[in-house]
């Protein structure tokens, strides 16, 4: 049964933690490649692979020696080899069962294809239609004509021992030349990369290239016996038949090798491409981390990794309201009055005093005394408050500000506006006369006495 990730139960988990007995997906995991790290605990993470990943293609031959047999594969073996019951007693007629003999290639294609993406059934007769793999259809007949088609060829026309020293290092060639085609998607990139299978795949590209090269050789060998034995109108459509269903079956185990190294060739399967794509586009570890000890429910260690982040970097908004969130969504009213000043700092400091008049409404209500220790933010706020319509939330958070903070050197200016809110939005001149006159008996230096005489001449006050 194919495991989903805990979090993500629509993404296909690729890992694994041994630890915690959870599966995961790609964006739930730190590190990269075969470093992966549970970002839970720390710990290496085990990949999570098919069941026959690591079953050599030797173990399950039965499989791929009845994969010709399939239904639709054998029908359509059977429909191509037929003609040639008549095409081969005429030399024109090879040129014609030649053509004919691109539709079981462009069959091989499609089971080529379906098998590197994990499907190990074989594909129907409709997918002979698709529009995807035409590139690779056209390489692939260049490559059976040259490794396999000419030799053939020769050895019909001239003495069939002689032409083994070329068919046998063209059978030789084939598995890497495909799995090359597959991967570069055409013939051209292929013959730059024929190469790397082999070096990719080791033990298992020589074991694939000696089973192309011994089926390849039965597969002739029968062919052989059957044109000496039988008359050549019967001979020819069954030699193709077999030859057909050894390369069908050549084409199985090719498949099969592309699924299981499809990182290490860098086979391009949907499923694959998907995957990189999640890759390169997922948030920073960091930001992964969170996620994931939260829907494990951590909350006290995301509070702890918020809180340590806020300490170097105090005005980040979006570390203040990662932390209020979940402060609020756990209800812990305490830590969210503790932590609301940072947060209203931060606001204030992303131009999002707009925002300012409903956080302090939400903070009443869970305290309704409550007012920031700094009594420059106080001031700050009052003033938002006031334009918000709300000068009685103003007058709490400045009255009294001589007693919290005796020393602050703002605090003329803060009183003069507690007079203007005091004087024009509530209508008390008398109690804003009593701020005025603390500011001109507390604070005598000539700036003062300027800012006490503005005040009074724009709230229309008589002075004292």
């Amino acid at each position: 049964m194919k495991q989903t990730c805990k979090y993500h139960p629509g993404t296909p988990a690729q890992w694994y933690c041994p630890r915690d007995g959870i599966a995961f997906c790609d964006d739930c995991v730190g590190g990269e490649g075969d470093q992966a790290r549970s970002l839970l605990s720390n710990k290496p993470l085990v990949p999570l692979m098919p069941a026959l990943s690591h079953t050599p293609f030797w173990m399950i031959l039965p499989f791929f020696l009845r994969y010709p047999l399939a239904p639709a594969a054998a029908l359509m073996l059977l429909l191509a080899a037929l003609p040639l019951a008549l095409l081969s007693a005429h030399p024109a007629g090879w040129a014609m069962a030649a053509l004919l003999w691109l539709v079981p290639l462009r069959y091989a294609v499609q089971a080529l294809l379906s098998l590197s993406r994990g499907h190990f059934s074989a594909p129907p007769l409709t997918a002979l239609g698709a529009p995807e793999g035409w590139p690779l259809t056209v390489g692939m007949a260049v490559i059976m004509t040259v490794t396999i088609g000419g030799p053939l060829l020769l050895a019909w026309q001239l003495d069939g021992r002689a032409v083994w020293l070329v068919l046998l290092p063209g059978l030789a060639l084939v598995p890497s030349l495909l799995l090359a085609l597959l991967r570069a998607g055409a013939l051209p990139g292929a013959l730059k990369i024929v190469h790397q299978p082999w070096l990719v795949l080791g033990v298992h590209g020589l074991a694939v290239t000696a089973f192309s090269v011994l089926l390849g050789a039965l597969v002739a060998g029968a062919g052989w016996m059957l044109v000496d034995l039988l008359p050549r109108w019967l001979a020819v459509p069954l030699t193709a038949w077999l030859g057909g269903a050894g390369f069908l079956v050549l084409v199985a185990v090719l498949g099969y090798l592309a699924c299981q190294w499809q990182e290490e060739l860098d086979i391009p399967t949907p499923a694959r491409l998907r995957r990189e794509r999640r890759r390169r586009h997922r948030r920073p570890e960091d930001e992964r981390r969170l996620q994931v000890l939260l829907r494990e429910g951590r909350y006290d260690k995301v509070k702890g990794i918020l809180r340590a982040r806020l300490d170097k970097q105090p005005q980040s908004l979006v570390l203040q309201e990662q932390l209020m969130q979940l402060l609020f969504a756990t209800g812990d009213h305490a830590a969210v009055l503790a932590q609301a000043e940072g947060w209203l700092q931060a606001l204030l400091k992303h131009d999002q005093a707009f925002r300012v008049a409903d956080i302090m409404r939400q903070l009443r209500a869970l305290d309704e005394k409550y007012r920031p220790q700094d009594p420059a933010l106080c001031a700050d706020i009052a003033g938002l408050l006031r334009e918000a319509g709300q000068p009685r939330q103003a007058v709490w958070l400045l009255q009294d500000l001589h007693q919290r903070t005796p020393e602050w050197n703002g605090l003329p200016q803060a009183y003069l506006l507690l007079a203007r809110i005091l004087a024009t939005d509530l209508q008390w001149p008398a109690k804003a006369e009593q701020f005025i006159r603390f500011v001109e008996s507390r604070f005598r230096q000539p700036q003062y006495r300027l800012l006490t005489q503005e005040c009074r001449e724009a709230l229309g006050l008589a002075g004292g």
